[in-house]
């Protein structure tokens, strides 16, 4: 009987057989980050188009929530999990508790047009039509562990 398991665990395609990774957890962090850093040379376009976001978020060492959160360890975190903030607004919960997860297509979307990634939120930003500049700007997010240090591109 053993040896049948074995054989039909050969046979059985990996994705079936492997554990799947938990939404949001750090395989699926490292791997969007992974993503987001494929183009290094963005990160510094990303640095400069980031300037648009200060008035309303901060990144880094020593950053502190403003009128949004701040974006460290943003690339591949659940929606509304910044911690200490709690001023989400009741779409973005909505869309956290629908599982919505930052990967590098959602922050795309979401930094194309936020209203219409997650419904009823406040961010009053209007969004980024040019998507070299929305790539940029995810780059260099990704170079932000969650305590604020850096990763290198």
């Amino acid at each position: 009987m053993r040896c049948f398991g074995f054989v039909l665990m050969m046979l059985l395609p990996t994705a079936v057989v492997a554990a799947p990774q938990e939404v949001g957890s750090e395989a699926v962090r490292e791997a969007e980050v992974a993503k987001a850093l494929e183009d290094p040379a963005a990160v510094k376009l990303g640095e400069k188009q980031f300037l648009r976001c200060k008035s309303c978020h901060m990144v880094g060492e020593g950053a502190q929530h403003r009128v949004g959160p701040t974006l460290n360890g943003v690339v591949g975190r659940k929606a509304a999990a910044a911690d200490g903030y709690n001023r989400f607004s009741p779409g973005m919960r909505k869309a956290a508790a629908d599982g919505l997860v930052w990967t590098v297509e959602n922050l795309d979307a979401y930094l194309k047009n936020p209203r219409a990634v997650v419904s009823g939120g406040t961010m009053s930003f209007a969004g980024i039509p040019v998507a070299q500049q929305r790539k940029a700007i995810i780059a260099y997010l990704a170079t932000f562990k969650e305590d604020g240090s850096r990763v290198s591109p």
